[in-house]
């Protein structure tokens, strides 16, 4: 599925390929590791100019196998599922250098909010960031810290904070 948000084509697909040298380059230049993996109900949401992937970002569902998160955060999102929550979990994301930030993420995260909580029915996003990124998180996408910072070393990170925010607005 495709769409076009102002100058940008929002691809949503479950391939890592398309984005995988934007991903690498930009995890490589911050120092961490890029080993992300796609299960049944991942999604990745890439933005493209001119052909080329200029952002992306991976949506995963809960499901019974957890998220990537919970190898650091178990007990705040077991307690979360414990309220009857649904969660999906925002990782790898990534834009490239020179790209307006804020119209980058606004185009992907239309097709988040679609994915996740219109197709799907989820209520909350989480997702795992450096604390350097928890201001922008904050300002763009509404996100707030409930949890760290603590070692995420799936990507190589020694501080690692978890971000909320609600998909429903009253």
């Amino acid at each position: 599925m495709k769409t076009t948000f102002g100058p940008y084509t929002v691809n949503i697909g479950n391939s890592l390929t398309p984005s995988e040298w934007l991903v690498n380059a930009s995890y490589w230049r911050k120092g961490y590791v890029a080993n992300h993996a796609l299960t049944g109900s991942d999604a990745v949401i890439d933005a493209e100019l001119y052909g080329s992937v200029v952002g992306t970002v991976m949506v995963k569902l809960d499901s019974i196998s957890g998220l990537c998160a919970d190898e650091a955060y178990s007990i705040e999102l077991d307690e979360m599922r414990r309220r009857g929550r649904k969660i999906a979990e925002l990782s790898r994301f990534a834009i490239m250098p020179g790209q307006p930030t804020r119209s980058v993420m606004g185009a992907m995260f239309h097709f988040v909010y679609y994915y996740a909580h219109l197709l799907n029915g989820i209520n909350d996003l989480v997702c795992e960031v450096v604390p350097r990124h928890i201001a922008g998180q904050r300002r763009l996408l509404g996100f707030s810290p409930i949890a760290g910072p603590k070692q995420c070393e799936r990507v190589g990170v020694e501080a690692a904070v978890l971000l909320h925010r609600t998909l429903e607005f009253s």
